[in-house]
């Protein structure tokens, strides 16, 4: 079900409430908006000792190099306090000045809600039965793209303005109804055209498919040993980063959009390997010369927690950007810039 926002004036003018906003942000510079800043994930202020919790994460933003973190959400709490809520997965539009993210502020229930670059007024966009989560924005900002949260879930696009909702890869089901093609999560609109990059196992593993925004042009981009999964586009749209575990042990790699040429970005195989290993989620920077992603570190066999890196688009100059005291985490990034042209 979408929820239910003004479609005339109404929303009109929450839209232009929501715009405005973005100008009073004091904490990141927009004089070199080729730098850009990092939205992510933490759940430093209330840390688990239980791993992702239910009602502990919010969302910060930060500059490129890990300093200036500013908390922009602030729902989450101890875990035992019922009034508690997460909220993750940011992504920015640089064309509408918002932020889209997942919150289970309602009911509990994950779904996709857009606020102020500061933080300010938070507005529910959509509501599935099951959830919806990991929203990204189309370059223009009047679509988005998210992954409903009913297993086996499916990639769906809204209207900006909470309209037009559409699932792309079970197109006979109903919103919120479990699919018919697999699991399908985790997608990225390109910049550059209405393609959407997103992971699937319907053919077994988990693999990265691409389609286009009305839901014709599947086609398959990868078929290597193991699992492909969370593609990002390029700013130019011409490379996809992802995360692969083909050589044994999860790593990003990069490919050209159509799927050829992939190489191995990152190698962590001398680092200390927590139980749980995890190097996904990648995000590349404004001028697409710098990727960041984020890295479960922690002593040998332990449980660990998520730290964020960045490194140059070819691997090199490997750098960890946040040190959040264990048992928190810092995950889940994604780059945005603050001008309005592509």
């Amino acid at each position: 079900m979408i929820n239910t926002l003004p479609r005339s004036f109404g929303f009109l003018a929450t839209l232009l409430t929501l715009t405005l906003g973005w100008f009073a942000v004091p904490y990141a510079s927009q004089e070199n908006a080729n730098e850009g800043f990092i939205l992510f994930t933490s759940d430093r202020e209330y840390p688990s000792t239980r791993g992702i919790c239910p009602n502990c994460e919010d969302i910060w933003i930060m500059s490129p190099d890990g300093g200036n973190a500013t908390q922009l959400t602030h729902g989450a709490g101890p875990a035992a306090d019922p009034d508690a809520y997460n909220s993750g997965g940011a992504d920015w539009s640089h064309s509408k000045k918002l932020i889209a993210f997942h919150s289970n502020r309602v009911d509990r229930v994950s779904q996709i809600h857009l606020m102020n670059a500061d933080g300010s007024e938070p507005q529910l966009l959509v509501s599935l039965a099951g959830g919806a989560a990991f929203p990204s924005f189309s370059q223009s900002g009047n679509e988005l793209c998210f992954h409903g949260q009913t297993s086996p879930r499916d990639i769906y696009v809204v209207n900006v303005h909470g309209t037009g909702l559409t699932n792309l890869t079970s197109p006979d089901r109903l919103p919120g109804q479990p699919g018919l093609n697999g699991d399908n999560i985790r997608c990225d609109w390109s910049p550059k055209g209405n393609a959407i990059a997103f992971t699937s196992n319907r053919d077994g593993n988990q693999e990265i498919y691409v389609v286009d925004a009305d839901g014709s042009g599947l086609h398959r981009l990868t078929d290597a040993g193991g699992s492909d999964a969370n593609p990002t586009f390029s700013p130019k749209a011409d490379r996809i980063a992802f995360e692969s575990n083909r050589t044994g042990m999860p790593e990003i790699w990069a490919m050209n959009a159509d799927g050829s040429d992939p190489v191995q970005l990152t190698d962590f195989t001398g680092y200390p390997t927590p139980t749980n290993v995890v190097v996904t989620k990648p995000t590349w920077s404004p001028k697409g010369d710098r990727i960041a992603f984020h890295r479960r570190v922690g002593a040998q066999g332990t449980r660990g927690h998520f730290e964020i890196y960045t490194m140059n688009a070819d691997g090199s100059d490997l750098t960890q950007i946040t040190f959040t005291p264990s048992p928190g985490f810092s995950g889940f990034p994604s780059w945005g810039k603050w001008s309005a042209r592509p």
